[in-house]
């Protein structure tokens, strides 16, 4: 586990400047401007907030990242298309290097008979082709979701299922980024064509530590690695889960549990961390001392019981 990647998941942790709903949706667009949004220099600036909706019209423009980065996510947004409109969704990527790092989910008007399956709405873009080719009106507003579950993306126009499929299977996509921005491709059809964007909300499935805690017992280490960062990121929740998972049969398993909660606790004990969260750590851990453990799990519960009573004096 690197530095850097718990420093991404604290970042992605704490994307809150929205307000969050009861079901741990956040809204990534204020409708006033594109706080929490970014577009890397080099090129005119693309996006503008008008009437309360995101737009690009300019040709050829700077592309817009969300400052924040994401690993795991529901991401649900309304998009319109001009006559000719011609943008995408950027995923898990660098915005230095968005196409290298990550891939496109295409937005486009069907305006040419060379768009075929693999590059319409709703594709991933020169990657996985439609199942099932959505409704690409132009001048209406549609609805996307893209759901990223580790290796598995999903997307859905109008509430009907466009396009599945397991990025490992996919010539080209297995050794991209597992975390990442997330962008609009500005318009770059003709001038005067444009894409609109609204009510865009993203569910972290990172900050759910049930979810997190399943990747410790994937097969793939990269996985593994993104959920012990995750884990180390939620802090005080991911304590109980990973201690019921120190007395499981997946070795696996119980080794990244063991060492996340020690950098849990670690992190925890660091000066910088105040008296009140020392004591939650705490007393999560007498707690699960209480559920009585097996003797290898309770002696490793208090040695880091120790390790953060030492910290609190």
């Amino acid at each position: 586990m690197t530095k850097k990647l718990i420093s991404l998941f604290i970042a992605l942790l704490a994307v809150s400047a929205f307000s969050e709903s009861s079901d741990g949706v956040t809204s990534l667009f204020n409708g006033k401007d594109l706080t929490n949004w970014t577009m890397p220099p080099g090129k005119a600036p693309a996006f503008k907030v008008v009437d309360g909706v995101m737009e690009t019209r300019p040709c050829g423009g700077s592309d817009l990242f969300t400052v924040a980065q994401f690993g795991n996510f529901i991401f649900r947004f309304e998009y319109l298309l001009s006559k000719v409109g011609n943008s995408g969704v950027l995923l898990r990527c660098d915005p230095n290097d968005p196409w290298g790092t990550g891939v496109e989910v295409q937005l486009l008007a069907p305006w040419t008979p060379y768009r075929d399956d693999l590059h319409c709405t709703a594709s991933v873009y020169g990657y996985i082709a439609v199942t099932n080719r959505p409704d690409e009106t132009t001048g209406i507003w549609h609805r996307m979701e893209i759901k990223y579950d580790r290796k598995m993306i999903t997307i859905a126009v109008d509430g009907k299922l466009a396009t599945v499929a397991n990025i490992d299977t996919v010539a080209g996509m297995k050794d991209k980024q597992l975390t990442g921005s997330i962008g609009f491709q500005s318009n770059h059809s003709n001038e005067g064509e444009f894409a609109l964007f609204r009510n865009l909300e993203l569910k972290n499935l990172d900050a759910d530590p049930e979810y997190v805690k399943a990747g410790f017992s994937d097969d793939d280490a990269r996985i593994r690695t993104l959920a012990h960062a995750a884990a180390v990121a939620l802090g005080n929740p991911m304590i109980a889960p990973l201690a019921k998972m120190l007395d499981g049969d997946n070795v696996v398993a119980r080794s990244g549990a063991k060492q996340v909660l020690f950098d849990i606790v670690a992190k925890a004990s660091a000066p910088q961390t105040s008296s009140s969260d020392k004591k939650a750590v705490a007393r999560s851990l007498k707690t699960c001392l209480k559920a009585k453990p097996s003797d290898i799990t309770a002696a490793y519960l208090k040695s880091l019981l120790t390790m953060i009573q030492s910290a609190e004096r």
